[in-house]
């Protein structure tokens, strides 16, 4: 008996050993470091396009687009333990904001219509001291994903478009907008940084949609005064690309009084290794590290968000979801040092997290607020703080908390104690449904659907319970082993089961709820067949299509010209 027990604890031992050997090689030989977490009060509206930044010691967002692809002419910001609604005067989604040193904020563009169609002109103030907004004119061109930076005396550049047009516009900080010169390549959501106090260059990594499909052999930087220029470094190491508008500062790493106007990128090379490039005036650097940028932390998976400087303390990070794990990876680099420290951070799955802006308090931490996971059409709500700098005090445990509130709370915990009952009721009925059709089976000559049992129905009700509220299917690499994992059993077990009562695949029954999400977007005014089936979970335009007709009978746009409101 001995005996055996010591073979099984050398197996592990060597399991845990080739374990941490894949670890280690993933992740550059970096120990990545468990991240906490803080969960903040949701956000009043469900938002992503949205900008999110600190003004009068206030987290705040402006615009964006909610629930249905819906630009919404909001704001909010945090204050007393509670997210604070405000009124715009115009909608931005996919506009930019611009915290100005004067102590308001710009407010520009946006997309015109639902589902991100379309540029905006209009322009407004917004004063936190009074949580108003005024409108006070446009800009000479309208836009959408853009960007603008403050420069001397309040005046602000814009520059970059969505699927149009785009030149250097230059705001006098009061409300006149002038047309300075054109671009010499189009660009959306470009980096704007300052090289001067009154000059700046201009670039990003081009888009696709900007040159025919081709990949430009290099990247051409505009600058406001000056002639463009090519940085040869910028061929090898691209910037990494964004669809969301951006507030350049945010990475900007120099000191303004003493002129040194100095900023810290994130680049990505044709191996798809991440680094980072700094920045001084207009000239361009690799930043030297201690090690590569693990592996984990690379792949198609992982969605990056916009990078950001922590000054006070000399760090820089960028922040990766995993689409697939649910998982958030912070990468930090401590620029100030040469070669350059990397840290690692991981957090445990998080649901209702996705693409944002991440924003630095005051204390060090990284704050993520709404954003996107999946899908446009359902944009998220919740807040998070991701705990870089744990001897922080807890925002959530420092902020004030009204006793008046706690009748609602009261309120809530009841309204959910009878959601559970309804929900306890409503799943005991579909269990006495499928018993029953598990019966009527039984009583077949077939010997496979003879085999069916209360088991297998039990499982079959816990999968499409997660299908319809957690849209599972809306994930395009979704696989058997995912699911399975979730409702705790293997994989064969549940193909079997999804087989024996449903005939039909795992990847047969995924694709059945898929189309509905689907037609459910057709059926909606102003959609086309072609633009849904990424937002619906399938992996291309081919397999959607060949799935839709399979399944409805049909293709896409014959059934939306049969069922259109």
């Amino acid at each position: 008996m001995m005996k055996r027990y010591l073979i099984i604890f050398i197996i592990i031992l060597l399991a845990s050993a080739s374990l941490h050997a894949v670890q280690s090689s993933e992740s550059g030989g970096l120990t990545p470091k468990k991240l906490e977490t803080e969960q903040l009060p949701d956000l009043n509206i469900p938002r992503y396009g949205h900008c999110t930044f600190f003004v009068n010691g206030e987290l705040t967002v402006i615009g964006g687009h909610t629930t249905g692809f819906v630009p919404t002419a909001t704001a909010e910001y945090f204050s007393g333990g509670t997210w604070h609604t405000v009124q715009t005067v115009y909608a931005h989604d996919f506009g930019i904001v611009v915290p100005i040193k004067s102590g308001k904020v710009l407010a520009l563009g946006g997309a015109n219509e639902p589902l991100g169609i379309g540029q905006t002109y209009p322009a407004e103030w917004y004063d936190p001291s009074t949580h108003t907004f005024e409108g006070f004119g446009c800009m000479d061109m309208k836009r959408s994903n853009f960007s603008a930076t403050e420069i001397d005396s309040g005046r602000v550049v814009i520059s970059g478009n969505w699927y149009s047009d785009d030149c250097i516009e230059l705001f006098d900080g009061h409300s006149t907008f002038v047309r300075v010169k054109e671009v010499a390549a189009k660009r959306s959501c470009p980096y704007i940084l300052r090289t001067a106090k009154d000059n700046v260059m201009i670039f990003s990594s081009l888009d696709t949609k900007h040159t025919g499909g081709i990949r430009p052999d290099s990247i051409i930087v505009d600058q406001l005064w000056d002639e463009p220029f090519h940085a040869p470094l910028l061929d090898e190491w691209r910037p990494l690309a964004y669809d969301i508008p951006r507030i350049s500062d945010f990475c900007f790493i120099g000191d303004e009084a003493a002129g040194d106007y100095a900023y810290l990128l994130p680049v990505k090379n044709a191996e798809n290794q991440i680094g980072f490039v700094k920045t001084c005036g207009t000239d361009f650097s690799l930043l030297s590290t201690i090690c590569a940028v693990p592996m984990m932390f690379q792949g198609d998976s992982i969605q990056y968000h916009f990078p950001v400087v922590d000054r006070k303390r000399g760090r820089g990070y960028l922040v990766g979801f995993n689409r697939q794990s649910k998982q958030v990876y912070v990468l930090r680099v401590d620029y100030t040092e040469n070669p350059a420290p990397l840290t690692l951070y991981y957090t445990d799955p998080l649901l209702n997290i996705g693409l944002c802006w991440p924003i630095l308090n005051d204390d060090g931490n990284l704050i993520l607020a709404g954003g996107l996971d999946n899908s446009n059409y359902y944009p998220l709500k919740s807040v998070v703080v991701l705990r870089v700098n744990p001897d922080a005090p807890l925002l959530a445990a420092s902020a004030s908390f009204p006793w008046q509130w706690m009748g609602i709370g009261l309120a809530i915990v009841a309204a959910f104690i009878v959601y559970l009952i309804i929900r306890t009721r409503k799943a005991t009925q579909c269990k006495d449904e499928l018993v029953e059709e598990v019966s009527k089976a039984n009583e077949t000559e077939n010997p496979t659907v003879s085999a069916i049992s209360v088991a297998d129905g039990e499982l079959l009700q816990r999968v499409c319970q997660l299908m319809e509220e957690q849209h599972l299917y809306l994930n395009s690499g979704l696989k058997l082993s995912d699911v399975a994992t979730t409702v705790g059993c293997n994989r064969n077990t549940l193909s079997a089961c999804i087989n024996n009562l449903r005939h039909c695949s795992f990847s047969q029954f995924v694709n059945t709820y898929r189309v509905e999400h689907a037609k459910q977007l057709l059926s909606q005014l102003g959609t086309h067949a072609s633009e849904v089936w990424m937002e619906s979970g399938f992996a291309n335009e081919t397999s959607f299509f060949r799935t839709f007709k399979a399944i409805v009978g049909m293709t896409p746009s014959e059934w939306k010209s049969r069922n259109q409101l």
